[in-house]
């Protein structure tokens, strides 16, 4: 990882509320069958296009925080298939890990 990805304050305000009422929710159900794998939600935002993924600070409880990064996506190829750039990133929700 490189760095911090820079969004606006409409981009955080955005893909937070998006997190919150949509991605956490789907998440957590996700993670009732697969505890141990990652989930991503795409995201669009103006045009931008956005990756979050999630994951649980404790996989053995179903019920630990979720930490969510956000990364942008890119149609590199322009025909519509978006690959994730993990080269940078922004925490939108961090857990405690203990």
């Amino acid at each position: 990882m490189d760095g911090e990805l820079i969004l606006t304050d409409y981009e955080k305000g955005y893909l937070t509320a998006i997190y919150d009422e949509r991605a956490s929710v789907e998440a957590k159900a996700e993670f009732e069958e697969c505890p141990d794998q990652n989930f991503w939600y795409c995201q669009v935002v103006g045009d931008r296009t956005f990756d979050l993924g999630i994951w649980l600070t404790d996989e053995d409880d179903i019920n630990s925080e979720q930490v969510c990064v956000v990364h942008e996506c890119h149609d590199y190829r322009g025909d519509g298939s978006y690959s994730t750039d993990v080269s940078f990133q922004y925490y939108l929700k961090e857990g405690n890990y203990e």
